[in-house]
This record gives C-alpha cells, structure tokens and sequence, in this order.
C-alpha cells in the first residue's frame, strides 16, 4: 500500500531520521519539477540519515538532485563524495565526469570517466564521453585510442559497433 504524500510527511513528523519515509518522499517530490530545491533539502537529509553501507547510493541521489536543480557547485562537491565511497563509486565518477563535460570542464571530466573505467574496464559510455572530451580538448590521438579500445570491447556487439560507426562519421 503506498501512502499519500501528506501520510509520509505526518510520519515524517513523529520520527524525523526514518529513512524509509525519507527516500519515499524524496523520490515523489523528485518527480515534480517545480520542487526541485525540495528534493535536494529531502535527499540531503536522507544522506545525513543513512547508515554508513548505504552513504554512496544516498550521496548518488542527492548529487542527481542537484544536478536537477541546477546546483551544478554543490553537485560536484556531492559526487566527489560519492566517489569516494565504493557502493556508488563507479557511478558517481560517471556523473561528474558528465556534470564537468556539461560545464566545459573537460580535463577534470576525463579524469573522472577515466577513473570510471579503471573501475569498469567494460564499461563503454564513459569512453565514449572520453571521446568526446578528449575532441574536445583538441587532442585526436588519445580520442582515436578510446574508440580502438571500444571497437575491442564491442566486439561482436552490433549497437556497440553501430555507436563506434556513428561516432567516427560525427568526428570527421
């Protein structure tokens, strides 16, 4: 049985720290665009709540909240974090790394997508993010190592080739 909003909030209320009712309400008002800055406050207490094995994931929801919100700062602070704790490390280096391309960031985006793959060695969208940091950046060579190393990786794989085609048409 779910429970309305206000049910969650009342619960909310008589115990402050239940996290449960916590993520339940962050993940509802995540949805509502117009309460952005809501979601970020309710995802930053549910961080502050969660026991230490769930901080990652916790620090990954908040970080996509900010992001939302457009608290790009605050975000990036949130996802070093994040990647620092191995729960949610692979896709909290992935998200900054996004978050700094998006910015135009984009030496402390490859080091981000790097790390993410050092994590994930079959891990093919932070190479292909890598791609285009590295065009980016006015660097062809290590653009066209990444891409050899996702020609070896989706090998066999027909959307991974069709994504590498893609992308070489793109950077031509």
């Amino acid at each position: 049985m779910s429970l309305t909003e206000q049910e969650l909030r009342d619960r909310l209320d008589e115990t402050p720290e239940d996290v449960g009712v916590l993520r339940q309400l962050a993940e509802r008002v995540s949805h509502d665009r117009g309460r952005r800055e809501e979601a970020v406050e309710l995802w930053q207490r549910y961080a502050d709540a969660v026991p230490e094995s769930q901080k990652g994931e916790a620090l990954l929801a908040l970080g996509r909240a900010q992001v939302q919100a457009r608290q790009n700062e605050q975000a990036i602070e949130t996802l070093r974090r994040c990647a620092s704790e191995q729960s949610a490390m692979f896709d909290g280096l992935e998200l900054l790394g996004e978050l700094f391309r998006q910015e135009g960031r984009f030496e402390e985006a490859v080091g981000a997508f790097e790390k993410a793959v050092e994590i994930d060695p079959k891990a093919v969208q932070p190479r292909f993010a890598l791609v285009a940091c590295f065009d980016a950046l006015g660097k062809p060579r290590e653009a066209e190592a990444v891409l050899a190393q996702v020609r070896a990786i989706g090998t066999g794989d027909p959307a991974v080739l069709a994504l590498v085609q893609e992308l070489m048409r793109r950077r031509e």
